[in-house]
């Protein structure tokens, strides 16, 4: 018998280990898992390390955290910080105040009775005190008249209270205030913080107030910490307020993501995207910078009220929002604040309508008469415009290029001229443009009285229009005021000098975890905060441990 070489044998074991190499892998893969699991039950294996696991909870906090810049002083009356005006109105109380949507209500009124032909209002106080327990008394309105008076320009204040005539005291909480003039009798002007007569230091950074909020201590590079006014005479505030310092303002979101700063009023109009991204919460409130359309009526084709009315229905405002406007932007029906005084906004006054568009053109004279896509007049002259705007503003600039292309699609030639600053105002005030794209804006009272006098850069004129404006600057009552509103308005409306095309929105951002009732406005960024609820996130680490671990 031959006996099989060991080479041989060699080469049949290589050849069947080649043949057969999955499954002998799959077996050791077997073995080894066995193996493992037999040393683990004795303990001959390690044990494995111990792990920490994140847990979060949530912290219902009684401490909101605001962000403010550094300022030069808190001194109410005469601060030009604009982070001090908005505190003050914490901590200090007015005659009347703003609402939302800027109509005057009572504050430190209980009751008032105007006299529009003299340009006065008696006032009675309601029984209000300062922190420290004093009561709020009429001559503490007169000393603070009399100080703003004498800062002048000097105090933010001046312009409405250079108005002021006298401040006749006739009792402890009984006042008659009398205006230089009727025409500047506004009660709107009466929204000032009033002080205590008896103990106000001019340089001091503590004087006291009769608003929801004292002070309980202040560190000028780090914090500004405001306690609840426990003699304040309205709601009370159940939170505390720290206000940090932040060097720059436009890294406060960033700084939301730790719970350094709850909420904060974000002016950028990519301020929603940014809070999103850092999945934070945001909540639009409407500023009062109206971006528009002005009408040139010494030109022929744009004092005609049909033609301006169908150059509004061509444009697509709620494409010029998304597009233009990043979508941070309102529709508003008028020039005016949207829902001014409370009355309904209705959003955009003449909504995209081309074929109604061309049917106004129409009727005033215009058609296309030779098949070349434009519209000519009777005499065959395109009906052709300029729309005039600053450079310096790419948002405007794309604006009126996507209006240009609005307008050409029902035949009007439509050309974008951008000038710069100083040659852009030139050209208004000289009255070379058709139409002009600006911005505005505007002070919380919306006296818009430059914008219609007779005078005005638009060759404009209605003696109505003109005498409503004129009226609103009058002493009239919050229920006056808003009747002759509406009527201008509806004015307004159908003469459109001024076609809104929106107003830009801030961003009111906070942390996750928040609820509120009452939002800032553009003009009080801190409203509501007293009673503002939030969750501070709070991570647990949390040690895990293999089943080896000792028993």
């Amino acid at each position: 018998m031959i006996r099989e070489s060991k080479g041989s044998k060699f080469r049949r074991a290589f050849d069947f280990a080649h043949e057969h190499i999955i499954i002998i892998i799959i077996v050791v893969v077997i073995l080894a898992g066995l193996l493992s699991t037999v040393a683990i039950v004795k303990g001959d294996a390690s044990p494995k390390k111990e792990e920490a696991a994140e847990t979060t909870t949530y912290e219902t906090m009684k401490t909101v955290y605001l962000a403010m810049d550094k300022v030069a002083s808190l001194e109410p009356l005469g601060s030009q910080d604009r982070d001090v005006y908005y505190i003050s109105q914490l901590i200090y109380s007015s005659l009347f105040r703003m609402g939302e949507k800027l109509g005057v209500q009572k504050d430190l009124v209980d009751s008032y009775k105007v006299n529009t032909g003299e340009g006065s209002v008696s006032l009675t106080l309601r029984n209000a005190e300062f922190s420290d327990g004093s009561p709020v008394t009429a001559s503490d309105v007169q000393f603070t008249v009399s100080e703003i008076q004498r800062l002048g320009s000097d105090s933010p204040y001046y312009h409405d209270v250079s108005k002021i005539r006298s401040v006749q005291v006739s009792g402890s909480r009984s006042l008659t205030i009398t205006f230089e003039s009727p025409s500047d009798a506004a009660l709107d002007n009466l929204v000032f913080p009033v002080v205590d007569a008896s103990s106000y230091d001019r340089g001091s950074s503590s004087n006291i107030g009769s608003g929801p909020y004292c002070y309980s201590s202040y560190e000028k590079t780090k914090c500004l910490k405001l306690k609840p006014n426990k003699n304040y005479y309205g709601k009370k505030a159940v939170n505390r307020l720290q206000l940090r310092i932040v060097p720059d303002k436009s890294k406060t979101t960033g700084l939301m993501t730790t719970d350094a700063v709850t909420a904060y009023v974000n002016t950028n109009l990519d301020a929603d995207v940014d809070a999103e991204d850092k999945k934070l919460k945001s909540e639009k409130i409407s500023s009062s910078e109206a971006e528009y359309l002005a009408f040139n009526f010494k030109k022929k084709a744009m004092a005609d009220p049909q033609v301006r009315k169908a150059i509004a229905k061509c444009i697509d405002v709620q494409s010029l929002i998304d597009d233009n406007y990043g979508g941070s932007a309102i529709a508003s029906d008028t020039v005016y604040f949207p829902g001014f005084l409370g009355t309904e906004n209705k959003g955009d006054a003449y909504e995209l309508d081309q074929s109604g568009a061309l049917k106004l053109l129409r009727e005033a004279g215009y058609e296309d008469k030779n098949e070349d896509g434009f519209l000519e007049d009777e005499k065959g002259k395109n009906l052709s415009l300029t729309i005039l705007v600053n450079e310096g503003d790419s948002r405007r600039v794309d604006s009126a290029r996507s209006i240009a292309d609005d307008l050409e699609t029902v035949g009007i030639k439509a050309d974008v001229e951008s000038l710069s600053w100083d040659a852009y105002r030139s050209a208004i005030s000289q009255g070379k443009f058709d139409i002009y794209l600006g911005g505005y804006k505007f002070d919380k009272k919306y006296d818009l009285r430059s914008l219609f006098k007779g005078s005005n850069p638009l060759g404009y004129k209605n003696s109505q229009v003109s005498a409503y404006v004129r009226q609103m600057e009058t002493c009239l009552s919050a229920k006056q005021q808003k009747e002759v509103y509406l009527a201008l308005k509806e004015q307004l409306i159908e003469d459109l000098p001024y076609y809104c095309l929106c107003y830009k929105a801030y961003s009111f951002v906070t942390v996750a975890h928040f609820e509120a009732d009452t939002i800032p406005t553009f003009f009080d960024r801190f409203r509501g905060c007293g009673r503002w609820q939030w969750e501070k996130t709070v991570t647990v680490q949390q040690k895990e441990s293999s089943d080896t671990d000792e028993q």
